[in-house]
């Protein structure tokens, strides 16, 4: 049943866990390949103040793949970067989701008894660039082939259920709940595909869900694409050319196509000291703290470093989660 008040996408239209938290698994830097362990995992788990977990925070997570192997880049906004992703790739990412004592187990190992974290698992893009994927059931698969992106993606999605069945002992914390489509826009060449992977994702008995960018090609027809859910990012970071404008349009947007919607707090060239601020501020006066899906990422940093380095805000992002948060200005 929709949200009528605002016309955003809920939660519990779909009866799942808001404030979703994306992790990204593996690394850009060559350095560091991104394990997520308990210490890192814990500040997301838990709200903490003074060293001490005090309540529940983020509940729901998508973990991301970026890369696993060096040079070998399995995301779809970094594949330019190295080489194309192959088939021992993709399966590197279904062992390290499983590897012990991180990402999934270190996110089952965290979660008190009586308790429940939802997991999403973003699918690997199969580019069209990749002409030798490998051999998968007997058969070389060649991504120039729309036949042969679909069948790799059946496969690797039967090989990550078929994991995760096997691995009980995560049963009782975690929940999985589905699949996410890796690339933020959806051009028309890939729309059938995409079609055909939620379809398949359907029979499975999950959902599917697409993180977009406000203004990208597919957006508008993200429920023709046969998605569950899909939430907008306004591409807002304070220190580019694109104003809050885009966050406040991105609300029109999104109410008026029945759409969650993403808020970015990350690090770097592109982020501004008040960019979270403009995100929560326009959280409560556009509604969506209240009445939307949401989903947080963190570019270039985790919730540790913002434990550590940016109390103010990992107390107030804690606040809007909660809908208890009340504006600040900057």
């Amino acid at each position: 049943m929709s949200n009528m008040s605002t016309g955003y996408m809920t939660a519990e239209q779909h009866s799942i866990t808001n404030h979703i938290c994306v992790l990204p698994v593996g690394d850009l830097l060559n350095k560091e390949m991104g394990n997520w362990s308990t210490e890192e995992l814990k500040y997301c788990q838990y709200y903490f103040e003074n060293g001490q977990p005090l309540d529940t925070f983020f509940r729901s997570y998508i973990f991301d793949p970026i890369r696993i192997r060096d040079d070998y880049y399995i995301h779809a906004m970094h594949t330019g970067l190295g080489k194309q992703a192959r088939i021992s790739d993709w399966m590197l990412v279904i062992d390290h989701l499983f590897d012990e004592n991180v990402n999934l187990h270190a996110l089952a190992q965290n979660t008190n008894e009586g308790e429940v974290n939802e997991v999403w698992v973003t699918i690997p893009y199969p580019h069209p660039l990749q002409e030798n994927f490998g051999t998968v059931l007997e058969e070389k698969l060649d991504f120039t082939n729309d036949e042969d992106r679909l069948k790799a993606i059946k496969w690797w999605i039967e090989c990550f259920l078929i994991r995760w069945q096997k691995e009980e002992g995560l049963h009782q914390k975690l929940a999985f709940k589905g699949f996410v489509w890796q690339r933020s826009s959806i051009n028309t060449g890939d729309e059938q595909i995409v079609k055909d992977t939620n379809d398949y994702i359907h029979q499975k008995g999950y959902l599917t869900l697409w993180l977009f960018n406000y203004g990208s090609p597919g957006c508008a027809q993200w429920d023709t694409l046969n998605f569950d859910a899909a939430c907008a990012n306004p591409n807002y970071y304070g220190n580019t050319e694109v104003d809050t404008n885009w966050i406040k349009n991105t609300t029109v947007f999104s109410q008026y196509y029945h759409t969650g919607i993403q808020i970015s707090f990350g690090t770097g060239m592109l982020f501004n000291n008040t960019h979270l601020y403009d995100y929560l501020n326009f959280g409560v006066s556009e509604g969506y703290m209240m009445n939307s899906l949401i989903a947080f990422q963190f570019p270039n940093q985790t919730l540790k470093k913002i434990y550590l380095n940016h109390p103010d805000e990992y107390k107030n992002m804690y606040l809007f989660t909660k809908k208890q948060y009340e504006p600040i200005q900057q």
